[in-house]
């Protein structure tokens, strides 16, 4: 076992634990079985034997009982219906029982008892029967003779048996129950034994992994802490052929590369510290020249801006008066083409007042025919009148017959003077639509003479425009040329500036990488002196 390996070993406790644990789960598993077979016993043989055999017996004792209460209580009296129903009832609850009963045996002697019973039913019922026969022919004496001597002790033999019956199942039931009491009681003590074993056994394969891995690991430490002294020359020496052997070679191995690793950094340290200092004499001399070249730079800059300043006004004045020519001309060509518009717009205004001239003429036309119709309707008003007048003349005429023509008349003539009112209604106001026709045809001859005129300014007034259009659109190209000339002599002078600052930048960030460069060969010198002073206290 000495020359396990850490994984083997790992491997081997894992192994004896879940053995012990398939052994506890085997037992236990045998255990399960036993009792799943006495609760299979006590489910399917023992409990319904005892219950089934306990219902035979009631319905036994309830067909005795009937049958004695026949022969002692109803003497000389005819068996009715309702114990014919009652007789039926007990044999039939009886027979199931049987039957269930019947389906519960599992053993021979069970069976043996149960065919001693089954002729013991038969004799009593063939007694019953013969017993109720007498009753029923009035033999009353026989009856209870053979009630008495055959009947009963065929009845009590039933009995016994049946109370056998019960006590060899009740006793098969113990038996059931103590087996599964047993089981359980074995698979406590088998599952207690195995977690036992299981929980020593992990203790001692822990106990020897432990000590199989702490004690290379104490050595590794003690070479550890000697290496944080700064003596390299410690090796490991294990004698292990596991993982830790291969830990041992590759420890030794890096401690092999780290010596000369050190003995190398020793030797290049006094190196490095004549280098920078020769390095730092250089840096200063450059950061001299540079920090001169920084300042002609800044002059020359100062002088670039202010031209390039001057350069942005000019050429932000003429954008603006281009810009001004621009709107000009839009804001012009804007106002003709509203001109434009408006003329059309007074076309139509003209062209609709001759349409509306023309729909009040016919108005007018259509007021006259009204008019007509209405002397027409004053006319038929008064004749109806006329009518209605002599129709009740010769109502009256008429007497007691002509009173209901009398009436009509009358509703007749007074609705001819409604109609004779609202045609003068019509009338009035017919004349009121032709005199307001006629104000509207002179205020449309009014507004289209205004038209008109309106009309002949406005094309005065986009001629104007016109002139005025063509005057801006001939100087804006002179402008946009002064404008071009302006800003190329802005770009030009930007350019200058920009490639002045771009040259003082560079300037600035040279004198500042030489003076971090004089930075860094200080911090450079100091970390040479260290790392000298340092590799110094190894023992190679």
């Amino acid at each position: 076992m000495k020359n396990w390996t850490l994984r083997q070993r790992i491997l081997a406790s894992f192994a004896v634990i879940i053995a012990i644990m398939l052994l506890m789960v085997v037992v236990s598993y045998s255990r399960l079985l036993k009792i799943e077979a006495g609760e299979e016993r006590m489910r399917n043989d023992a409990v319904p034997g005892v219950y089934f055999s306990s219902m035979i017996r009631s319905a036994w004792v309830d067909s005795y009982i009937q049958t004695q209460e026949i022969i002692g209580l109803k003497q000389n009296q005819d068996i009715s219906a309702e114990d014919v129903a009652d007789f039926k009832s007990f044999e039939q609850h009886l027979v199931t029982q049987m039957g269930n009963y019947k389906q519960t045996i599992n053993s021979r002697e069970d069976q043996n008892e149960f065919d001693a019973f089954e002729k013991d039913h038969q004799d009593f019922n063939r007694i019953q029967a013969a017993v109720l026969d007498l009753h029923q022919r009035k033999q009353e004496a026989e009856a209870i003779r053979l009630f008495n001597e055959q009947l009963t002790p065929a009845w009590t033999k039933g009995r016994l048996k049946l109370n056998d019956i019960i006590s060899e199942n009740k006793a098969v039931a113990d038996s059931a129950t103590a087996a599964i009491d047993d089981a359980v009681a074995a698979a406590k003590v088998s599952m207690g034994v195995s977690l036992l074993l299981a929980v020593l056994a992990a203790g001692l394969c822990g106990l020897l992994l432990m000590r199989a891995i702490m004690a290379p690991m104490n050595r590794i430490v003690e070479i550890l802490e000697v290496m944080r002294t700064g003596d390299l020359s410690g090796r490991l020496n294990l004698e292990r052929k596991d993982e830790f052997g291969a830990v041992e070679t590759g420890f030794n191995d890096m401690m092999t590369e780290l010596t000369a690793l050190v003995s190398q950094a020793q030797r290049s340290s006094v190196q490095v510290t004549t280098s920078v200092t020769e390095i730092a004499a250089t840096s200063k001399q450059q950061q001299a020249t540079a920090t001169e070249t920084a300042a002609t730079t800044t002059e020359i800059g100062a002088t670039s801006r202010e031209i390039a300043a001057t350069s942005r006004d000019l050429v932000r004045t003429m954008t603006e008066v281009s810009s001004a020519a621009d709107q000009a001309s839009v804001l012009a060509g804007s106002g003709q083409q509203g001109l434009a518009r408006m003329e059309d717009t007074m076309h139509s205004v003209m062209g609709a007042a001759d349409l509306v001239n023309a729909k009040l003429a016919i108005l007018n036309e259509k007021a006259g025919n009204i008019n007509q119709v209405v002397v027409t309707i004053v006319k038929v008003a008064d004749q109806t009148n006329l009518l209605s007048l002599n129709a009740a003349i010769e109502a009256e005429k008429a007497g007691e017959y002509g009173r209901g023509f009398a009436v009509v008349a009358t509703e007749v003539r007074r609705l001819a003077d409604q109609t004779a009112v609202a045609t003068y209604d019509i009338e009035q106001m017919v004349r009121e639509i032709q005199s307001a026709v006629s104000a509207g045809v002179m205020g449309m001859d009014k507004f289209s003479e205004e038209v008109r005129r309106g009309m002949a300014e406005v094309q005065q007034v986009g001629e104007q425009l016109s002139q005025i259009i063509h005057q801006v659109q001939a100087l804006a190209p002179r402008v946009l040329m002064v404008n071009e000339g302006m800003q190329a002599q802005a770009t030009g002078a930007e350019q200058i500036n920009h490639a002045l600052v771009q040259l003082g930048d560079a300037s600035s960030q040279t004198v500042e990488s030489l003076r971090q460069a004089s930075f860094a060969i200080d911090e450079l010198s100091q970390v040479a002196v260290g790392l000298r002073s340092g590799v110094s206290r190894f023992k190679v």
